[in-house]
């Protein structure tokens, strides 16, 4: 599945998703999933080098010398293997839900909240890169309307 999708500048630097990842329940392949994509986000992790990061993270976990994207949103482009979002299917809903309560429970942070839950049920779903963005940018919407 090819994951693309442009996130708000605000989640740059922002723990909160990894927080909340590790907060709720859920299983250790869909936290193992996830924990890559949401430290993409907060540490803005170059284009060039996101794929190579997200497929050997625990090489890159703790570097703090990884290229950056330039100031703004943060761009996200990843081809996530089919058979570990099978196995993992379900329980990202969960995840989804729990995380985002959490989220607004701890931060009252909507932007973060709808980042996350938006991005497990995309996973979920295997949305295409149009749809993606789309349900992304509709529930920052509601958020700010």
């Amino acid at each position: 599945m090819r994951l693309e999708l442009t996130v708000p500048m605000s989640q740059r630097g922002q723990p909160l998703l990894i927080d909340a990842l590790e907060a709720v329940e859920g299983g250790k392949q869909t936290k193992d999933l996830l924990r890559p994509i949401f430290e993409i986000i907060r540490r803005a992790v170059s284009s060039g080098i996101q794929q190579e990061f997200f497929n050997n993270f625990e090489q890159y976990e703790n570097d703090v010398n990884l290229p950056r994207q330039g100031a703004g949103d943060v761009r996200i482009a990843l081809d996530l293997p089919e058979p570990d979002l099978e196995a993992v299917r379900g329980d990202l809903l969960d995840v989804a839900m729990a995380g985002s309560e959490w989220i607004w429970q701890t931060a009252s942070d909507g932007p973060a909240a709808a980042v996350f839950e938006v991005l497990c049920d995309i996973l979920d779903e295997g949305l295409g890169p149009v749809e993606q963005q789309a349900l992304l940018d509709a529930n920052l919407a509601d958020l700010a309307g």
